[in-house]
């Protein structure tokens, strides 16, 4: 059947264009209105597709920030750095964020205890940041990113200690968010272990074009969800499958296991069994956030097919111009098709990613597509631990 789609100018569409890149490619800045109607006229001269924006033809998989696993600007303002020196009175080597207590003098005199979150534990002992570190009762110096929720919180991004060394979250310099590696062998298929391809500028919290093609089911979930309480990500919830693909510097390994492939991601601990020998899923399955998958291949590359999902969220936060922070959420009728292949000339593990939900949106996703390079790092236990707003919650 042929999907009917309204009749957009582009006048309109330029209005609110923002042009977003497939995963390991560069990500453009917002277009000016008359750029954006230029190139949204030529491509719509090229392909006789209507109603389909140039910000929607190039949908990314919701690119995540490098700096945190949730959402970097809604909470934190990186134009107004915090600068504090103290006492470390505890850190919270936790995932999926740490969290450093620094006792320090605010500007008033009184001493304060800052609470100042950063990257997971994994991802931090990785590059040297560990817990035998920031005992409590160093003296340290905190430089980080401002928090929007309270001037007593941040996000650390580097760390001056009292024999000289700093160190920063992102790795030396701020440059590389994991350790430099030895080359490795060359892959010819998709078994092995894998890592996110790094991007400059990655956002997880800018304006998501499909939000404007919701179905009025679709429009009363964005209205109920509030992304300060309900991010997945707070209760342990790995969130979505593009989620998971999006997980920056935590590992990911692709092995058999016997008439199965299995896709072990680090980050929440994933495991998701790709079944090789079924064809349709169960009619009455489980239903959860990651669905059900069956799989097949197509040459050298592994399809997956996967639907059973709850309703549950693909971007937990949506930034737009004038409005509050929302979310972008999907129905139980998702389908999503995954497609795995390697370009071995480049040794990069491609992965492209086809969505449907007709009960929330107008029209399917446009294919998206995120790369990772071969990695030798060793998936360690994630051991999530849930928190809230303003840090882990405590038993």
């Amino acid at each position: 059947m042929t999907m009917q789609y309204p009749k957009v100018t582009p006048q309109h569409l330029a209005r609110k264009a923002v042009v977003y890149l497939p995963f390991g490619v560069n990500r453009f800045s917002s277009l000016q209105p008359s750029t954006c109607e230029s190139i949204i006229r030529d491509m719509l001269s090229k392909i006789a597709i209507r109603g389909l924006t140039a910000c929607i033809l190039l949908l990314t998989l919701a690119a995540t920030n490098a700096l945190a696993h949730h959402s970097f600007a809604p909470h934190f303002d990186a134009s107004k750095k915090l600068n504090i020196s103290g006492t470390v009175k505890e850190y919270e080597a936790r995932n999926p964020h740490s969290y450093l207590h620094v006792n320090a003098v605010d500007e008033n005199g009184r001493t304060r205890e800052y609470i100042c979150e950063s990257h997971g534990v994994t991802q931090l002992s990785r590059i040297g940041i560990t817990p035998r570190l920031l005992k409590a009762g160093i003296k340290i110096h905190v430089t980080g990113s401002l928090s929007r929720h309270s001037p007593y919180m941040c996000f650390f991004e580097t760390l001056e200690l009292e024999d000289g060394r700093t160190l920063n979250v992102n790795g030396p310099g701020g440059s590389q968010a994991t350790p430099q590696q030895a080359k490795l062998p060359t892959r010819k298929d998709i078994f092995g272990t894998w890592l996110l391809a790094p991007i400059p500028n990655r956002s997880t919290s800018g304006q998501q074009p499909m939000i404007q093609l919701l179905t009025p089911a679709g429009e009363k979930a964005v209205a109920a969800y509030d992304p300060f309480k309900d991010d997945p990500v707070f209760r342990c919830d790995p969130v979505a499958i593009r989620r998971v693909w999006g997980a920056p510097s935590t590992p990911l390994e692709i092995l058999r296991n016997g008439s199965d492939i299995v896709l072990h991601h680090e980050w929440m601990d994933v495991r998701r069994v790709i079944h090789m020998n079924m064809k349709t899923h169960p009619k009455d399955g489980a239903r959860s956030s990651l669905g059900h998958s069956i799989g097949h291949l197509e040459g050298d590359t592994l399809v997956i097919e996967t639907g059973n999902y709850s309703a549950g969220v693909l971007n937990q936060y949506v930034e737009q111009p004038g409005q509050p922070t929302k979310g972008l959420l999907h129905s139980a009728v998702l389908t999503t098709v995954e497609r795995l292949h390697v370009d071995t000339a480049r040794q990069r593990l491609v992965v492209e990613v086809d969505m449907a939900d007709p009960e929330f949106f107008k029209q399917p996703f446009p294919r998206a597509a995120t790369e990772y390079l071969p990695s030798d790092l060793k998936i360690e236990p994630f051991k999530c631990s849930p928190e809230g707003l303003t840090g882990t919650l405590r038993r």
